[in-house]
């Protein structure tokens, strides 16, 4: 359960965490080209499909209905078929023995001519009817438990591709960043070999000092390193991606680049039901099983009432009547001690109660019943973290949704501060550090640009992660 309460709520505490130190760094490189790129909707596919965690958790629901039809059939009617030949010595003494589990086998027959060593044939052939016809409750209390046990494993099923699919979803938006990364900065170093190529020019012609010429090969090999950079961390992004949906692989390819052509349009609207989230239903379940289980250890104190039928056949290589000397003929061979001579029936019905174990039980479900309240208190916590998770979610969203709209002011303003510094340095009016500075204020806008509007896409899977409600998301991706 402690397991369980730290997996999902570290979810959102990743998330959360993840986007305050959105970055360069968490950029990365863009993939080779491929003849089918991999999508969203393609990525939970395969993650749903290959995630050994997932298919771990598919099992787990197989096993629990497995378990379940066992539990069916253990309630009807059990019925028992014995058959045995033996070789063995028949001297037996009077008086009571008690077996001890069967260490100490029983000898049937009282000789009455001493105790002999000669051996005999017997067989034996039975069939045992037992039905265990009134439980008070038991056997309801069983199908139960094993019915909520089948939910509860389905239930961690679903709770586990919830979030994994929003780790699916998450990854897969850091990754497109990587593409979008190494695009922007493959177009500043273009800007800044265009500009190289220009000074370059004026110095040589003795219109600009060598210094300038210097600094634009700086800019050119800070721009060269920052492609690298960011094609370094593209691998690192998409590898991350690839081994969550189950296929290690950094050179995939992704698609696509619309996102950044367009936001959302509506946010979440908060869930009308929190009980129903994927996450909350698994320790609900969890609760469920325990309270069956609670049920079940009170019914087992309860008596129990079975039928019981059988029929019995024995053979024998000794006589049923003494000789004239008042001893058993014994017949030694296997043919005088197979076949079945005399028979018996039993019919009839058996209770068994052991009111000690009231006392007993009572302590049993005493405990159980405290593990279902920590279970219910494991609940509570969740959905106490998940309606926090919540609240910073719409909050998170309200803000990318600001940023976005004050981002492309940014770039706009940068792009001009850009265009006119270059016009200034070529016409003589500015040196070379003022337009190094409008050039990396360019590339900060154009990162920003593309940073805000990936978050706003992160901030809707965040509140889409907290609604339990994935679709909701997935219904606005691009198309």
């Amino acid at each position: 359960m402690h397991r369980l309460k730290k997996r999902y709520i570290g979810l959102f505490i990743a998330l959360v965490s993840g986007w305050g130190g959105q970055s360069l760094a968490q950029l990365g490189a863009p993939l080779s080209t491929a003849a089918n790129p991999l999508t969203l909707s393609k990525a939970l596919e395969l993650a749903r499909t290959n995630y050994p965690s997932l298919r771990g958790k598919l099992a787990n629901i197989r096993a629990a209905e497995s378990d379940a039809q066992a539990l069916n059939l253990s309630l009807l009617p059990q019925a028992g078929v014995q058959a045995q030949t033996l070789n063995a010595t028949s001297n037996q003494v009077r008086g009571a023995y008690v077996s001890n589990g069967g260490l100490l086998l029983p000898i049937s027959g009282v000789r009455t001519d001493g105790f002999r060593n000669q051996a005999a044939w017997t067989s034996g052939l039975s069939m045992v009817i037992d039905w265990e016809a009134i439980t008070f409750g038991r056997r309801q209390a069983r199908r139960t438990q094993a019915q909520l046990a089948v939910e509860q494993a389905q239930a961690d099923y679903e709770g586990e591709l919830f979030t994994h699919q929003v780790r699916v979803c998450d990854a897969y938006l850091l990754a497109l960043n990587a593409q979008k990364s190494v695009a922007l900065q493959t177009t500043n170093l273009r800007r800044s070999q265009e500009l190289q190529r220009i000074i370059r020019a004026s110095t040589e012609g003795g219109l600009r000092p060598g210094i300038d010429s210097a600094v634009a090969n700086t800019e050119v090999a800070r721009a060269q390193l920052q492609v690298l950079e960011s094609q370094q961390l593209a691998q690192q992004q998409v590898l991350r991606l690839t081994e969550l949906i189950g296929q290690p692989n950094p050179t995939v390819q992704l698609d696509s680049m619309v996102f950044y052509n367009q936001l959302p349009q509506l946010p979440l609207t908060p869930g009308s039901n929190p009980a129903l989230h994927p996450q909350l239903r698994v320790y609900q379940k969890t609760i469920d099983l325990g309270r069956a289980n609670e049920a079940l250890l009170k019914a087992s104190a309860l008596p129990s009432i079975s039928v019981l039928g059988s029929l019995q056949g024995r053979g024998s290589g000794i006589s049923e009547a003494t000789q004239a000397d008042g001893t058993f003929r014994i017949d030694p061979s296997l043919g005088a001690g197979l076949p079945l001579r005399s028979y018996n029936y039993i019919v009839g019905v058996t209770a068994i109660w052991r009111p000690t174990d009231l006392w007993r039980t009572k302590y049993v479900v005493s405990g159980q019943r405290e593990r279902v309240n920590a279970s219910q208190q494991a609940y509570e916590q969740q959905a106490l973290g998940i309606q926090a998770a919540s609240q910073n979610a719409v909050l998170q969203l309200q803000l990318a949704q600001a940023r976005a709209q004050q981002a492309p002011l940014q770039l706009d303003a940068a792009n001009q501060a850009y265009i006119q510094s270059q016009a200034r340095y070529e016409s003589g009016l500015d040196n070379i550090q003022a337009l190094t500075q409008t050039s990396a204020l360019l590339n900060r806008a154009e990162v920003d640009q593309a940073l805000v509007t990936n978050s706003v896409w992160r901030a809707l899977l965040l509140r889409a992660a907290t609604a339990g409600d994935l679709d909701s998301f997935l219904q606005q991706l691009p198309r």
